[in-house]
């Protein structure tokens, strides 16, 4: 055997070779609530059965025993957790076959099969590879459930945060090692996916679809041509008026041959059968009474912007229907001088933008305000503070390194308040890792040393950065 085949082997990829591990039970939890909701979800078809509320509680204590073992296990080496998954996954297989094989047809058998093993393998739920095919699993099972005849919208209470919880789950593992917060991840993926729903909305309403984009839960295309309408009579089109409301206009949702996708109003016409379609779901009695008020709800509310935006007349009071009360709590709100909303919105954005030089602030003042009586805890408001300074400076805390590597790593930093800088770290860990007890005197001077640097590393004080 030559050299070059030698190397070739050795960095040629193992296909045996171990998945890397999880090690998060951040992700493994994520992904249990995911795969509860799309769980639920498969039950709430059977609504009309009288056995969703059975069905609902069963897929709760197996998500919470396999899915809670797997999060309490996630960081223990690999042979935890066999014995629970041996039992739980021949309870599973004795489940598939009797009664799930009696029950369901063989599309929705394939699905609760794949629950259910999936539900019983999550305590060993240890690398990338299972979590990715647990992920694979939710996905394939919600997208069976959405296309389901016994589907319509009322299926996104559970859909829709089985999805936000996935996105989350993958988001968290993606984003393993980066030095963000917790918070700050969280909050970043949230916006991921609010734009992505804001992105498929205007796409739903604007954008024309093909009528095989069903959904079972969503209109198709034929009844949401979206801004692009048929042209009629008027415009050139058929002048058949039978043939242009028989075939454009389905089940009242403002299609694209009714009368109001001819006016000014389509767009508001599209919305008014919408709504009129979704309100043929609370006649459902086999939906629970806490969904059903919550749609009457949205509903509600919904109505009573878009009569607020069209300029509709409002019932009287003796004629208001159940959720006139909510309409007109959200009319009111909507008539808010919108130069109100802005300035709102922009100082949302600038708490957002300067957040670490107002938390420095902050923090500066809850070390100077418990110095007296909390030393201790001043002394960890003043080193939260220099974190936050030496982040805005661009100094970032590496996984591993010590607050005295962080904070002598600074090197771009003026010399006098280099010298604050270290006599406060060494204050500082005198007491944090020391073992030495923490005193007024020490609290405030390290309170002041702090302040210091800061305000000359922030610019407020530049004569003292010779």
């Amino acid at each position: 055997m030559d050299g070059s085949s030698v190397t070739e082997t050795a960095v040629a990829v193992d296909p045996a070779a171990p998945s890397p591990a999880l090690n998060s039970r951040a992700v493994v939890a994520l992904t249990g609530m995911s795969y509860l909701c799309v769980a639920v979800s498969f039950s709430f078809l059977d609504r009309r059965f009288g056995s969703f509320g059975a069905e609902s509680i069963f897929w709760c204590l197996w998500a919470l025993i396999g899915f809670g073992a797997g999060t309490l296990r996630a960081r223990q080496p690999m042979p935890s957790g066999n014995r629970q998954w041996q039992i739980q996954g021949t309870l599973s297989v004795v489940l598939t076959i009797f009664p799930g094989f009696l029950m369901f047809t063989l599309l929705r058998w394939t699905a609760v099969a794949l629950l259910l093993v999936m539900g019983a393998r999550a305590v060993i739920l240890r690398t990338q590879r299972d979590f990715y095919l647990t992920l694979t699993v939710i996905f394939v099972v919600s997208f069976m459930v959405a296309t389901h005849g016994n589907a319509n919208w009322t299926l996104w209470f559970y859909l829709g945060p089985a999805w936000v919880f996935g996105g989350l789950a993958l988001a968290w593992e993606h984003a393993r090692g980066v030095t963000l917060s917790r918070w700050i991840k969280l909050c970043m993926t949230m916006a991921f996916i609010l734009l992505s729903f804001l992105i498929v909305v205007v796409i739903f309403f604007f954008v024309p679809r093909p009528p095989i984009l069903g959904f079972g839960f969503l209109p198709p295309g034929t009844d949401t041509p979206g801004m692009f309408q048929t042209p009629t009579a008027a415009d050139g089109g058929s002048s058949n008026k039978n043939n242009s409301t028989g075939s454009g206009s389905v089940g009242g949702a403002g299609g694209s041959g009714s009368d109001a996708s001819r006016g000014p109003g389509a767009l508001a016409g599209q919305w008014e059968g919408m709504l009129k379609d979704m309100r043929r779901a609370l006649s459902d009695r086999f939906i629970p009474q806490w969904q059903r008020t919550l749609m009457e709800k949205l509903l509600g509310g919904t109505q009573a912007i878009l009569d607020q935006m069209t300029g509709k007349v409002r019932p009287k009071p003796g004629q208001e229907s159940p959720g006139a009360q909510l309409q007109e709590s959200v009319s009111s709100w909507f008539t808010v001088d919108w130069l109100v909303l802005l300035a709102l919105l922009l100082a949302a954005y600038l708490v957002w933008r300067y957040r670490f030089r107002l938390g420095i602030q902050a923090a500066l003042w809850a070390a100077w305000g418990s110095a007296s009586r909390h030393p201790a805890a001043s002394m960890k408001f003043s080193a939260l503070a220099m974190k936050w300074c030496l982040r805005t400076q661009g100094h970032l805390r590496t996984p591993g390194q010590s607050v005295r590597e962080h904070w002598s790593g600074a090197v771009t930093i003026a010399p006098l308040a280099r010298r604050w800088l270290g006599f406060a770290v060494e204050v500082y860990c005198a007491m944090r890792f020391g073992g030495q007890a923490a005193r007024p005197s020490q609290a405030k001077a390290m309170h002041q040393a702090v302040r210091g640097a800061c305000d000359i590393m922030s610019g407020l004080a530049p004569e003292l950065k010779q």
